[in-house]
């Protein structure tokens, strides 16, 4: 089986000299495969990581296809509205723009290959239990679980081969958590999750635990 995410290696510490990672191995290809350990050993930066939001000091990592990570705290401006948190703002803007008689480039520029992007957005939503939110509405005005569903829509249109999620069930009641599970249950790429939560890592096909670095 051909590896979607190579770690070889790896080396990480805080500026403080705090060792993370040691010389950190990791192959693993499509399917789900759970993270776990104690709290602070780094499985949070190890996804940072993968990602490029940090750079480790020594080693590699590979990846075939396009990431995509969801963090603890989506990190979300409560000004910001749905559509700018599933990412699809501009796109609507321009496709609204085409439909009533724009030819300019820049609106098919936006638009790019994503013309089927409006109904694929309700069928995410619909999928995540989160039925037909105004796309105009602010983020203030949403729970922290839905804010958490929607940033992972927001993920899931971009359409990565590599799906990272740090505690996704964290925030969520029963309903969207089971509904969290079977979306990432019916997951047909490569899925890293962090979590504590045993039934999500009960649907995993491999767990694997991070300790001393290693």
């Amino acid at each position: 089986m051909r590896a979607s995410l190579s770690l070889h290696d790896l080396d990480f510490s805080w500026p403080d000299g705090t060792v993370v990672l040691d010389g950190l191995d990791l192959a693993i290809g499509p399917g789900r495969h759970g993270l776990i350990g104690l709290n602070g050993t780094g499985k949070s930066t190890l996804l940072r990581l993968i990602k490029g939001d940090l750079t480790p000091q020594r080693g590699s990592v590979i990846l075939d296809g396009e990431v995509a990570y969801l963090p603890q705290d989506p990190g979300v401006d409560p000004l910001v509205t749905v559509a700018g948190v599933l990412g699809v703002a501009s796109t609507l803007k321009a496709l609204a723009q085409i439909e009533a008689g724009s030819a300019a480039p820049e609106h098919f520029d936006a638009v790019a290959d994503r013309w089927d992007i409006a109904e694929r957005t309700k069928a995410e939503l619909a999928r995540l239990g989160l039925g037909h939110p105004h796309l105009d509405r602010r983020v203030e005005s949403v729970s922290g679980g839905e804010l958490v569903l929607l940033s992972l829509a927001a993920r899931l249109l971009t359409r990565p081969s590599v799906l990272l999620l740090d505690e996704p069930t964290n925030s969520l009641d029963n309903a969207a958590r089971d509904r969290l599970i079977a979306v990432t249950t019916a997951w047909k790429g490569t899925l890293l999750v962090v979590s504590h939560d045993r039934d999500l890592l009960n649907t995993m096909d491999d767990i694997g635990s991070l300790r001393d670095g290693a």
